[in-house]
C-alpha cells in the first residue's frame, strides 16, 4: 500500500489555501512544474481525480476539496504529535511552573529546585485558560491559580496568599497620618508606578481604582530604580517586600479591601500527584503558617 508523504500533504494544503499553482509554488519556494508533478502524484496514489483542468489553470474539484480538508487535519495532527512528544520529553527533565501572577514565581522555583535537584526549573506567567491547557499538554507540570479547581483530571490544593500594599514616600498623606490601612476608594485618582506584567493584580487595581493613572514599566529592576527616585506611589505585596530589594525611604501600607488579598492554589495532573508529593506537603506547611 502506498502512502502520501507529508510534503505532498503540505503542498496540497498550500494549493488549496493559495488558489493557484503559481501562488502556492511561491509560498512553498518550489518550482511550478515540481508542484504540478506533486499534485499528479497525489491523484495517482488516491486513484481519483482531484482537479478540474483547463488550458491555463487547474482548480480543486469536490474530491480535491475534501482531500485538501483532510490534508490540513493530518498536518495539524502531525504538528500536535511532535509538540506532545517534545513536551513529554521536556517534562521528564524539567519542571515547568506557570502562574496567573508574578509573586509566587519569585519564590517557588527556588524551593522546587531544592526539592528536585536533578531537574531544571522554568517558570512563566500565563492566563488561566492557557495554564489549564498547558497542564493537560505537558507544557506546564504545575500551575498557580487564584481559585480552587474541581476538574476530575487535576489535583489542586491551597498554596498561600498575597496581600496588596500601597508604597508611598514619607510625605504622602497616608504616611503623614500614620494610617494602618487604606482602601481602594481612598486611593482612587492617584497616579501609580506599576509593573506592566502583574497578571490578575492588573485587573484588580484597574477595577477598584478606575480614576487612577497607571504608569507602566516592564522591567522589575528598572521599576524599582524609578520608584526609589520618584515621589509617586507604587504597589507592593507582602511577598514582594519579602523577596525584592528594600525600597528606599518608602512607607508600605496595606489595602484593607477584600480584593487586596489573593489566595493561591497549586494544580497538577492527578497522575503526577505522587511525584509532587514532597512539594504539596511543603505547601501544606506553608499554608499552616500563612
Amino acid at each position: 500500500m502506498e502512502y502520501i508523504e507529508i510534503y505532498l500533504l503540505e503542498q496540497l494544503a498550500a494549493f488549496s489555501r493559495c488558489g493557484t499553482l503559481s501562488a502556492a509554488a511561491e509560498e512553498l519556494a518550489v518550482s511550478q512544474p515540481a508542484l504540478t508533478r506533486s499534485m499528479k502524484k497525489i491523484e495517482d496514489i488516491l486513484g481519483v481525480s482531484l482537479f478540474d483542468r483547463s488550458i491555463n489553470r487547474i482548480r480543486l474539484n469536490e474530491n480535491g476539496k475534501r482531500a485538501a480538508e483532510q490534508a490540513v487535519k493530518l498536518l495539524e495532527a502531525d504538528r500536535e504529535m511532535i509538540r506532545l512528544v517534545r513536551n513529554f520529553d521536556r517534562s521528564s527533565k524539567t519542571i515547568s511552573i506557570g502562574s496567573c501572577v508574578p509573586g509566587p514565581l519569585m519564590e517557588y522555583p527556588g524551593i522546587l529546585s531544592s526539592l528536585y535537584s536533578g531537574m531544571a526549573i522554568v517558570s512563566e506567567m500565563a492566563e488561566e485558560s492557557e495554564l489549564l491547557t498547558g497542564l493537560r499538554s505537558d507544557r506546564f507540570q504545575l500551575a498557580i491559580l487564584a481559585h480552587p479547581l474541581s476538574d476530575s483530571d487535576l489535583y489542586c490544593q491551597p498554596c498561600g496568599s498575597e496581600h496588596l500594599y500601597i508604597s508611598v514616600i514619607a510625605a504622602h498623606p497616608a504616611a503623614l497620618y500614620e494610617k494602618k490601612g487604606v482602601t481602594f476608594r481612598e486611593m482612587d485618582g492617584e497616579t501609580f508606578l506599576m509593573n506592566a506584567h502583574i497578571g490578575l493584580w492588573d485587573q484588580i487595581t484597574r477595577r477598584n481604582m478606575p480614576h487612577s493613572k497607571l504608569i507602566l514599566q516592564s522591567d522589575t529592576e528598572a521599576l524599582l530604580e524609578v520608584i526609589n527616585a520618584s515621589t509617586l506611589p507604587s504597589f507592593a505585596t507582602d511577598l514582594t517586600l519579602r523577596v525584592l530589594p528594600k525600597r528606599v525611604n518608602r512607607v508600605n501600607i496595606p489595602f484593607t479591601d477584600d480584593d487586596a488579598t489573593m489566595r493561591y492554589y497549586c494544580a497538577c495532573r492527578k497522575e503526577r500527584t505522587e511525584f509532587f508529593r514532597p512539594w504539596f506537603e511543603l505547601l501544606t506547611d506553608i499554608c499552616r503558617t500563612d
